[in-house]
Order: structure tokens, then sequence, then C-alpha cells
């Protein structure tokens, strides 16, 4: 019923530290204190990575609340949410959004971090390896 709430609100946390790391890493960028292009994961700043996983956030609310909207459990009236009229199908919506939401949030979570370390070790090892055939030559 609101499990889409769960994806939308963690998204605007991770909007907010992205903001915050994104400045970071510009003051880090003035200030001459890159990270070393031998670390790995360097490749693609953490605000970008964030980016990522913000929009995958925000797109898949946004999907999930079109589906409500058509199933009719979000309605353009105060309280918008039809199971906020009725006690128990609060209840049950808080359930939902405990289990549901929360589940979906971890799978894509786990999907993102995953996607992340993948990109990161294959970028890591053609770097390693382009060092070393710079090395013999």
């Amino acid at each position: 019923m609101a499990c889409f709430l769960v994806s939308a609100t963690v998204g605007i946390g991770v909007a907010v530290a992205r903001h915050i790391v994104k400045n970071h890493e510009n003051k880090l960028e003035l200030e001459g204190k890159t990270q070393l292009p031998e670390k790995f994961g360097s490749d693609v700043k953490w605000s970008q990575k964030l980016a990522y996983l913000e929009l995958t956030l925000f797109s898949g609310s946004f999907v999930l609340a079109i589906e409500h909207i058509l199933h009719g459990e979000i309605v353009p009236l105060p309280p918008f949410l039809t199971a906020a009229n009725n006690p128990a199908d609060t209840a049950e919506m808080l359930t939902e959004m405990g289990t549901v939401g929360v589940a979906m949030l971890a799978i894509l979570l786990v999907a993102w971090g995953a996607g992340v370390a993948i990109v990161d070790y294959i970028k890591f090892k053609k770097r390693k390896e382009g060092l070393k055939e710079a090395i013999v030559k």
C-alpha cells in the first residue's frame, strides 16, 4: 500500500548524503588532495556512485507510486493513502512498509553494492594491467 515510501525516504537521505560527499570531494580537489590513482575504487567518485543509488531509489519509488495510483491505493485528496482512513488498514499498511518495503530496499542496496564492487574491481584490474604493461615497455 505504501511500500514505495520506504525507498523514497531513503532516496531523500541518499540525496542529502550525495551533496555532502560531492562538496567534500570538491573541497579536496581544490586543495589538491585527490585519491591516489592506484587505490581500489578510485576511478569513479563516491558522489557519482551515490547518484546511481539515488536514481535507482527514486525511479523505483515513482514506478511503484504509479502502480498504487492505478490500483486506487493513492488518491488526490487528503489523506492521499486510502489505508490512512481506517486504523485497521493503517496497521496493515505499516506492516507492509516494514516487511515488503524494507525487503525491497535491502535487495536494492545489496544489488547496488555488488554492482559498485564489481565495476570498481574490473576498473582496478584493467588499470593494474595497464601499469604493468607500461613498466615492461
